[in-house]
Protein backbone atom coordinates (compact mmCIF):
# COMPACT_ATOMS: atom_id res chain seq x y z
CA UNK A 1 0.00 0.00 0.00
CA UNK A 2 1.39 3.38 -1.01
CA UNK A 3 0.42 6.54 0.86
CA UNK A 4 0.53 9.90 -0.88
CA UNK A 5 1.18 13.27 0.72
CA UNK A 6 -2.09 15.08 1.30
CA UNK A 7 -3.48 17.86 3.48
CA UNK A 8 -6.07 17.17 6.19
CA UNK A 9 -8.23 20.26 6.62
CA UNK A 10 -10.67 20.58 9.50
CA UNK A 11 -13.35 23.27 9.56
CA UNK A 12 -15.06 23.91 12.92
CA UNK A 13 -18.61 25.26 12.71
CA UNK A 14 -20.33 26.60 15.83
CA UNK A 15 -24.00 25.67 15.90
CA UNK A 16 -25.19 28.67 17.95
CA UNK A 17 -26.54 31.70 16.11
CA UNK A 18 -25.52 34.66 18.29
CA UNK A 19 -27.70 37.20 16.48
CA UNK A 20 -30.91 35.30 17.24
CA UNK A 21 -30.00 33.34 20.35
CA UNK A 22 -31.00 30.17 18.50
CA UNK A 23 -29.11 27.30 16.94
CA UNK A 24 -28.54 25.97 13.44
CA UNK A 25 -31.20 23.29 12.96
CA UNK A 26 -30.41 19.83 11.55
CA UNK A 27 -32.30 20.76 8.37
CA UNK A 28 -30.33 24.02 7.99
CA UNK A 29 -27.05 22.15 8.50
CA UNK A 30 -27.95 19.51 5.91
CA UNK A 31 -28.97 22.25 3.47
CA UNK A 32 -25.63 23.96 4.03
CA UNK A 33 -23.75 20.72 3.34
CA UNK A 34 -25.75 20.08 0.16
CA UNK A 35 -25.41 23.61 -1.22
CA UNK A 36 -21.95 24.69 -0.03
CA UNK A 37 -19.73 21.74 0.89
CA UNK A 38 -20.73 18.88 -1.44
CA UNK A 39 -20.43 20.89 -4.68
CA UNK A 40 -16.92 21.98 -3.71
CA UNK A 41 -15.73 18.57 -2.47
CA UNK A 42 -17.85 15.96 -4.28
CA UNK A 43 -15.19 13.25 -3.79
CA UNK A 44 -15.98 13.20 -0.10
CA UNK A 45 -15.60 14.60 3.40
CA UNK A 46 -16.44 13.56 6.95
CA UNK A 47 -18.63 15.35 9.48
CA UNK A 48 -18.05 14.86 13.21
CA UNK A 49 -20.04 16.12 16.17
CA UNK A 50 -18.28 18.30 18.70
CA UNK A 51 -18.67 20.48 21.75
CA UNK A 52 -16.45 23.51 22.03
CA UNK A 53 -15.65 26.66 23.92
CA UNK A 54 -14.17 29.91 22.71
CA UNK A 55 -13.83 33.59 23.55
CA UNK A 56 -15.59 36.01 21.19
CA UNK A 57 -14.39 39.45 20.09
CA UNK A 58 -16.10 41.08 23.11
CA UNK A 59 -14.28 38.76 25.52
CA UNK A 60 -17.27 36.59 26.41
CA UNK A 61 -16.63 32.88 26.79
CA UNK A 62 -19.19 30.68 25.07
CA UNK A 63 -19.77 26.95 25.01
CA UNK A 64 -21.69 25.40 22.15
CA UNK A 65 -22.27 22.33 20.02
CA UNK A 66 -20.26 22.21 16.85
CA UNK A 67 -19.72 20.29 13.64
CA UNK A 68 -16.27 19.49 12.29
CA UNK A 69 -15.91 18.89 8.56
CA UNK A 70 -12.76 16.97 7.62
CA UNK A 71 -11.43 17.01 4.05
CA UNK A 72 -8.38 15.06 2.87
CA UNK A 73 -7.12 16.88 -0.21
CA UNK A 74 -4.21 17.77 -2.40
CA UNK A 75 -2.09 20.81 -1.64
CA UNK A 76 -3.38 23.25 -4.25
CA UNK A 77 -4.74 26.76 -4.47
CA UNK A 78 -8.08 25.69 -5.93
CA UNK A 79 -8.91 23.62 -2.84
CA UNK A 80 -7.80 26.48 -0.57
CA UNK A 81 -10.18 28.83 -2.38
CA UNK A 82 -13.08 26.40 -2.03
CA UNK A 83 -12.45 26.03 1.69
CA UNK A 84 -12.44 29.79 2.14
CA UNK A 85 -15.71 30.05 0.18
CA UNK A 86 -17.29 27.52 2.56
CA UNK A 87 -16.10 29.44 5.62
CA UNK A 88 -17.40 32.72 4.22
CA UNK A 89 -20.78 31.21 3.30
CA UNK A 90 -21.27 29.83 6.81
CA UNK A 91 -20.26 33.06 8.52
CA UNK A 92 -22.68 35.04 6.37
CA UNK A 93 -25.58 32.60 6.44
CA UNK A 94 -25.53 32.01 10.20
CA UNK A 95 -24.01 35.36 11.26
CA UNK A 96 -20.91 33.78 12.78
CA UNK A 97 -17.86 35.69 13.91
CA UNK A 98 -15.51 32.92 12.85
CA UNK A 99 -15.09 29.42 11.41
CA UNK A 100 -11.86 27.80 12.61
CA UNK A 101 -9.68 26.12 9.98
CA UNK A 102 -6.71 23.84 10.59
CA UNK A 103 -4.44 22.25 7.95
CA UNK A 104 -2.16 19.32 8.73
CA UNK A 105 0.13 17.41 6.35
CA UNK A 106 -0.76 13.70 6.24
CA UNK A 107 -0.02 10.61 4.23
CA UNK A 108 -3.19 9.00 2.90
CA UNK A 109 -4.22 6.09 0.70
CA UNK A 110 -7.69 5.65 -0.77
Amino acid sequence: MRCDRQIRTELYFGMSVPATGGTVSPAEWEDFLVKEVTPRFPDGFTVMEGKGQWRDARGSISSESSKVVVVIRGNDGAADGKLEEIRKAYRERFRQESVLRTDTPVKASF
